[in-house]
């Protein structure tokens, strides 16, 4: 059973009430019944065993049985700002992204990407975008929701991002092995993985977040997909953190 995502104000002293999509997702989707056991964490990182006790059709309300805190974050808080990608591939990024441990998930509108967002549906996009994080996370079972942002200018993000450590991934470009970038270790800090669109980075993009101080980095000899870039740069470097293997 996954660890489903809460906010702390639900938490009345021994009781949790659920409401909202979450309460119908229960309900409906996967049929919970009283006396069940639900995992529930909150924005606090505190994780809570609970047994439902009653089901309406507007809450779910549920005891605590058991409560612990989140362990103490080791590693910086990982962000990934990815190039706008076409159909369903960022669907399918922002998904492994959350189940990966990112914290945030930033869209980029890039000068090569193909896709331009809509004003009027940026909203609901971004909302799409939440619900696919939350849902994938909570099946990894974080101690943390991921965030998704609205899509930002690729320009406007490399003038002002002031992330610790920026990782730019630039295919044919005088790069260092992302295997073997020096990478921060203080959760205070930040980490940033940079992924283009499809087409790549334009030249002006690349001298902007170079000059922004961002570290240009490889995957090795192989021309990745962007979606597949962006997962097999997440691996290592969470791998490379002690989050992954």
């Amino acid at each position: 059973m996954p660890a489903f995502f809460v906010a702390s104000s639900d938490i009345h002293g021994a009781e949790i009430t659920l409401t909202g999509d979450l309460c119908h997702h229960l309900r409906a989707s996967l049929r919970v019944k009283p006396g069940e056991s639900l995992w529930l964490t909150d924005e606090k990182r505190r994780r809570y065993c609970v047994r439902v006790t009653l089901v309406a059709q507007q809450a779910l309300t549920a005891e605590i049985l058991d409560q612990r805190q989140g362990p103490v974050e080791t590693a910086p808080p990982l962000l990934l700002a990815q190039a706008l990608l076409k159909g369903d591939h960022m669907d399918w990024v922002v998904q492994k992204a959350s189940e990966l441990g990112v914290r945030t998930i930033l869209p980029l509108i890039s000068r090569h990407g193909v896709v331009r967002p809509q004003s009027d549906r940026i909203a609901s996009q971004v909302a799409r975008w939440q619900r696919i994080a939350t849902e994938a996370a909570q099946q990894s079972e974080p101690w943390q929701s991921p965030q998704v942002l609205e899509p930002l200018e690729s320009r406007r993000f490399f003038s002002s991002h002031q992330g610790t450590c920026s990782l730019l991934l630039a295919e044919r470009y005088k790069t260092v092995a992302l295997a073997r970038v020096p990478l921060p270790s203080l959760p205070s800090e930040q980490l940033t993985v940079i992924i283009g669109p499809e087409g790549g980075w334009a030249e002006d993009e690349i001298a902007l977040a170079l000059a922004q101080k961002c570290q240009a980095v490889s995957l090795g000899e192989c021309i990745l997909r962007a979606d597949t870039a962006a997962v097999t740069a997440l691996s290592i470097v969470q791998s490379r953190l002690g989050r992954l293997g």
